[in-house]
C-alpha cells in the first residue's frame, strides 16, 4: 500500500527511508506517482510511508479486523509506532493546512478512483480501531 496527504501549504519531508533508518517518513512522491493529483486536489501532495518504506506497515481495516499483526509482537510494535508519527505528523502541521486529505492504494494504481470515502478528526484516525482502507479517500477536518 501507498499512501499520499494532500494540503493547502508546504508539508516538511522527513529524513528519507533507509533500512538502518526504518522509521515513519515524508518524501516528495515521484512524478509517476503524481497522477494520484486526480483524487487529491491541493497544490501540495506528499508521500507518507510506514517504517516498512511503503504503507504496509500502517494499520489496516480488513472489514472490520484491524490489523495490529498479532503473531509478531515487534512487527505490531513497529506498526503501533509508524502509526503514532503519522498521527504526531499531521497534529504538528498548521492548522491553515485543513482539511487535508490521505489516499491510499496500491502502488501502480493511483489512477483509479476511490471506493471508499471517510471523514474523520486526527484524533479519531489516532483511535485504536482505527484502519486504512484500499482505496480510501479521508478527509482530515479539524
Amino acid at each position: 500500500m501507498v499512501y499520499y496527504l494532500g494540503c493547502e501549504t508546504d508539508a516538511p519531508l522527513t529524513a528519507p527511508w533507509s533500512e538502518m533508518s526504518a522509521v515513519f517518513h515524508v518524501s516528495e512522491p515521484r512524478e509517476c506517482e503524481l497522477v494520484v493529483r486526480r483524487h487529491l486536489a491541493f497544490p501540495c501532495i506528499r508521500y507518507l510511508g510506514a517504517h516498512t518504506g511503503c504503507g504496509c506497515g500502517f494499520r489496516r481495516d480488513y472489514g472490520g479486523y484491524i490489523d495490529a499483526n498479532p503473531d509478531d509482537p515487534d512487527e505490531a510494535a513497529a506498526a503501533q509506532s509508524s502509526h503514532d508519527a503519522l498521527v504526531a505528523y499531521l497534529k504538528a502541521l498548521p492548522p491553515q493546512q485543513r482539511p487535508m486529505q490521505i489516499y491510499g492504494c496500491w502502488s501502480g494504481d493511483e489512477s483509479r478512483p476511490p471506493e471508499h470515502f471517510r471523514t474523520c478528526s486526527i484524533s479519531q484516525l489516532a483511535s485504536s480501531d482505527f484502519g486504512f482502507r484500499e482505496r480510501e479517500l479521508i478527509t482530515l477536518a479539524g
